[in-house]
């Protein structure tokens, strides 16, 4: 079975695709990875993620009673109803996603990074080690303010200064609306969680993705290359064809032609000669 062609002009330039191959290795290697103070570091983008958690609650909180006192309802007077205070840590995470608490975390911690810094809440719906990913069953009066950076450090200092500006939120209003104590939500920071590392780019994708582009060029060059080369052979052996070709072409008849022109008359001296010969030989003497 022949061997194709391309593959016969690739082989050609083994060596020069034996230096696109070390090139390409160097190229994906620097798209994935930069070397900062002696070390090789990941140029994947990194994301942090640090929680705080705060429990929605009020001053007639029943969480630590074993039971229920009696009261008197006094007649014509409806009990006081209690909301469902988590339902109002649902409304809660996105009063703190809002505009207005991201405008005084920027105040504190400066301006965050619109591609790697946000913050966010969430009301949880797992146990302390679950993931929110992933959300449970459960429907609890327990609020985590989320701050996203490219760092640890970062993520930690928006995260507090969200929940921060969010505590001060919540009282400004309730001072504003004259809500009596007794009556008053109360936000209760219960952790401060220290970040932890989130979802990263793929560092894979921009290795393959350069180490493969800068080898096919070194392909496409030495295909180009032996285009050119081939063009050059091809235009150099044309003009010995032709040569050959003429030298084994059979006369036309215009060359015999022109042959016969050339070819010189026969010579009258000759004619002479043959005629005396022939009356010689009839004018001599006879014998019967």
């Amino acid at each position: 079975m022949e061997t194709p062609k391309y593959l016969q002009t690739l082989w050609s330039y083994k060596w020069l695709l034996a230096f696109g191959l070390v090139v390409a290795i160097a190229a994906a290697f620097f798209a994935g990875f930069t070397i900062t103070n002696g070390q090789v570091e990941s140029r994947a983008v990194k994301s942090y993620t640090a929680g705080t958690t705060v429990l929605v609650t009020s001053p007639s909180d029943t969480l630590y009673q074993a039971q229920l006192p009696a009261q008197t309802v006094e007649q014509g007077v409806t009990p006081p109803e209690p909301l469902d205070l988590s339902e109002a840590a649902q409304i809660y995470a996105y009063l703190v996603a809002g505009q207005t608490i991201e405008d005084q975390v920027v105040s504190q911690v400066g301006a965050l990074d619109q591609d790697t810094e946000s913050i966010t809440a969430i009301r949880r719906t797992t146990q302390p080690a679950g993931d929110e990913r992933f959300p449970g069953s459960l429907k609890l009066p327990v609020l985590e303010i989320v701050g996203t950076a490219a760092t640890e450090d970062r993520a930690e200092d928006i995260s507090a200064a969200a929940t921060d500006a969010f505590l001060g939120y919540v009282t400004a209003e309730q001072d504003a609306d004259q809500i009596p104590p007794e009556n008053r939500v109360e936000l209760e920071v219960l952790a401060r969680n220290a970040a932890v590392e989130g979802d990263t780019s793929n560092p894979a994708i921009p290795i393959v993705i350069t180490g493969v582009a800068v080898f096919l060029a070194f392909v496409a060059l030495a295909l180009i290359l032996g285009g050119i080369r081939s063009g050059r052979e091809k235009r150099r052996a044309t003009p010995r064809r032709r040569g050959r070709k003429a030298a084994d072409a059979p006369p036309t008849e215009a060359g015999a032609a022109e042959a016969s022109i050339d070819a010189p008359a026969p010579s009258s001296e000759h004619d002479d000669d043959a005629e005396r010969r022939l009356v010689g030989a009839g004018s001599g003497p006879r014998t019967d």
